[in-house]
């Protein structure tokens, strides 16, 4: 079509050069017809084709996490490739797609671990916020996928739905290099989801803008051919009672001022019936077994653990149909995420050039929880007291005539029945201790607090850049799909900070980065969902309760990244 139009034009050129007037204007309006005939087409195909960009970063991280007891677990060479193709088309002069298309593995096979499943590419590897953050196989999944339609209502608006580009948003674009951020404000969202958005923009002289966003990153539905009812049939797709409720996620992105240089963004969010592990509102056999001192499920262990003068054979078995060895995901209530920031492109107006190329930001977010209260952690209103005891044992436990221990060879079995047969009753008008929302029943409230600045190596093009963030005990974010091999330092209950040095090679079409992390945790729990995984003991506190937690963790990246 290209070689037709050109070889056209020539000739008529040439024609004109030797044509009267009216052959002249008649040949002209040809061509123009033609001209347009062209135009047509191309805005019918987009013009002629799918414009894809591609993004290909191979790297290598040494990461290291050091536990409260001091032992460690590492991995010096831990070596990945990450492709992103992006796409972009236009339709029409108002409406437009934009695609991500991704796979992000490590280095060759996923071997089989001890329980027969791969190392990586199954279970939360593949969860739907991350699945392309985590390091599954080497196929292409879907990151972004979203349409977008342009008008005008006495301002420029923009209707958008789809996977929404909703990864490596504002302010975290400085350390992943990239102009400028994608749509959520990064300290609390940093997530893959679906949804949609419609921004109002040029509100004001100064830049105001209002952003109305809406998104599910959860569907209760049933698969297709379900068989869950047995005989009863309950449709495919429906919704199920028994799953865990869809989860929403709606709120603004307000940006009251942005000249070019200073910004000031706001966001507030609500999301709904989020989820967390429980092992709530499920039953067990009669014989649920205590055998070497196990416990009973809820906290009660520390009294029923086969330790001090009790020996481990002590209970065989325990009859109590309301408790449940299994963790599920339930629904553990609604949350609301606030956060306000601040960037600057550029310190001053013309003191220096070192200033005017200097970006600085900082950001403070808070976010509320608003448990349900519907999952029981324990609930022994079922209780019916020892079965298969050890007559010997217990009764060196107490005399339930004066409360004393007692010789085995004084206790009766009358006596033994009666103390199984008090605790029973005592169980049973304990009131269920509720499950809550990341360990407390209460609303409670989390902050962070997040700087930056990156400036040019002056002696070099490259950039250097350093990051601190904090979180307190009841910290929570969105930030799953940070992009950092030990989780989130965003999502930290502690601190962090991040040193990196960016050199272009060829332009920034090849690009090196040298990257540390470091994070400190001062309190369990920071990257888990919303149950009890979530609840937050200080490090010690956890320590003395038996456990093990990560107390450090550290990353060092070497990458390479082509753009084009």
């Amino acid at each position: 079509m290209r070689k037709f139009i050109a070889m056209s034009a020539i000739a008529a050129m040439a024609v004109m050069g030797n044509a009267s007037d009216p052959e002249v204007e008649k040949l002209k309006e040809e061509l123009a017809s033609l001209k347009e005939q062209v135009k047509d087409i191309k805005v019918k195909t987009a013009g002629d084709n799918v414009k894809f960009s591609v993004n290909m970063r191979t790297a290598i991280d040494a990461i290291e996490y050091t536990r409260a007891s001091g032992a460690k677990n590492s991995n010096a060479n831990l070596m990945t490739n990450r492709l992103q193709l992006g796409m972009a088309a236009q339709a029409a002069e108002n409406l437009t797609f934009n695609g991500l298309l991704s796979y992000n593995k490590a280095f060759g096979a996923a071997p089989a671990g001890a329980n027969g499943f791969p190392q990586r590419g199954y279970g939360y590897d593949t969860f739907d916020w991350v699945i392309n953050e985590n390091l599954t196989d080497d196929t292409l999944k879907v990151k972004e996928a979203s349409m977008y339609y342009y008008g005008e209502i006495g301002v420029p608006f923009t209707f958008s739905v789809g996977r929404r580009p909703a990864t490596d948003g504002f302010l975290a674009n400085h350390r992943e290099d990239v102009p400028s951020g994608k749509s959520p404000l990064a300290h609390s969202i940093n997530v893959e989801y679906d949804g949609l958005s419609f921004l109002l923009k040029e509100l004001t002289d100064f830049g105001t803008s209002f952003k109305i966003c809406a998104g599910r990153g959860l569907t209760n539905a049933r698969s297709r051919f379900n068989m869950d009812g047995g005989l009863t049939s309950y449709g495919d797709y429906s919704e199920s009672d028994t799953s865990i409720d869809s989860v929403d996620m709606y709120g603004f992105i307000l940006v009251p001022y942005d000249d070019g240089q200073y910004k000031v963004s706001t966001m507030m969010y609500t999301a709904t019936n989020l989820p967390g592990f429980t092992m709530a509102n499920g039953t067990v056999g009669n014989d649920f077994s205590l055998t070497g001192g196990d416990g009973m499920i809820g906290g009660l262990a520390p009294v029923w653990s086969g330790t001090g003068t009790v020996p481990t054979e002590t209970f065989n078995g325990m009859k109590a149909t309301s408790m449940n060895s299994n963790l599920v995901m339930k629904s553990m209530g609604d949350f609301d995420g606030q956060v306000l920031s601040f960037e600057a492109r550029g310190l001053g107006d013309g003191i220096s050039d070192f200033l005017d190329d200097t970006n600085f930001f900082a950001s403070y977010a808070r976010s509320i929880t608003k448990p349900n209260n519907e999952n029981d952690t324990m609930n022994l209103a079922a209780f019916d007291g020892f079965i298969g005891y050890d007559m010997n044992a217990i009764a060196q436990i107490v005399d339930p005539a004066d409360g004393d221990p007692t010789d085995s060879a004084t206790a009766t079995p009358t006596q033994l029945q009666n103390m199984a047969t008090n605790m029973a009753n005592m169980a049973n008008n304990m009131a269920p201790v509720k499950e809550g929302m990341l360990g407390s029943t209460d609303s409670e409230t989390g902050s962070s607090i997040w700087v930056g600045i990156n400036f040019p190596a002056i002696i070099t093009d490259g950039r250097f850049g350093l990051e601190y963030n904090q979180g307190d005990e009841y910290w929570r974010s969105f930030t799953y799909g940070e992009d950092t091999m030990i989780g989130s330092k965003l999502a930290a209950r502690g601190n962090a900070t991040e040193v990196y040095y960016t050199q272009p090679i060829v332009g920034n079409n090849f690009v090196a980065q040298l990257r540390y992390t470091t994070i400190t945790y001062t309190h369990t729990g920071s990257q888990g969902f919303f149950g009890s995984e979530g609840m937050p003991l200080e490090i010690d506190d956890a320590v003395a309760m038996g456990m093990d937690p990560v107390e450090k963790a550290t990353d060092m990246r070497f990458s390479l990244t082509y753009n084009y």
